[in-house]
């Protein structure tokens, strides 16, 4: 059996246990004015319903490499803002011991842009070495971001998960952005 197929077992025993259509969108005019949206990082350590609590239907999330903001990331929430009709709180969540850290090792990251052709610079900006300087970067790029009016997000807030202790600080307190709809 693979890790998969033991995956989809547990899935059997989650459909057993849930009706995802009582989950079913509310009509727009039923929308609540904002939802939360949770950025992290992909590395399975990092699971934002483990260590956040977040149940089915509580919050979406959004993973990449190290939980970084760009633009792709930007466009993801703004078409969620748009598609759903409200404006959204977004937690940016950094966390200790980052793999994408290597990718501030010169060698490491020469030979990564190598294989893939992505720009070296580009790669360098996605390190994450210090979470906490990190995190606030990302949360600045979010609340400046030409596509992220006031009409989109409500706030961004910054944490941090410490992987040594399973807590998460707050780098960042909610913030609004400043810029309205252009």
């Amino acid at each position: 059996m693979t890790e998969f197929n033991e995956l989809l077992e547990r899935n059997r025993k989650f459909a057993a246990n849930i009706d995802l259509g009582s989950l079913a969108m509310p009509p727009m005019d039923a929308m609540p004015d904002r939802l939360l949206l949770v950025l992290a990082c992909v590395d399975p350590r990092v699971e934002p319903a483990g260590f956040l609590g977040i149940g089915t239907g509580d919050a979406g999330v959004l993973r990449n490499a190290g939980g970084r903001v760009d633009d792709r990331v930007a466009e993801d929430i703004a078409y969620l803002s748009m598609r759903l009709g409200v404006r959204m709180d977004v937690a940016v969540i950094h966390h200790t011991q980052c793999g994408t850290g290597q990718l501030s090792d010169p060698a490491f990251r020469q030979t990564f842009a190598h294989h893939t052709g992505l720009d070296e610079g580009t790669l360098a900006d996605k390190a994450v070495t210090d979470p906490s300087v990190t995190v606030r970067e990302d949360v600045a790029k979010l609340l400046g971001h030409p596509l992220l009016s006031s009409d989109v997000l409500a706030s961004v807030s910054g944490h941090v998960l410490r992987l040594e202790t399973g807590l998460v600080d707050t780098v960042v307190e909610a913030t609004a952005p400043v810029h309205p709809h252009r």
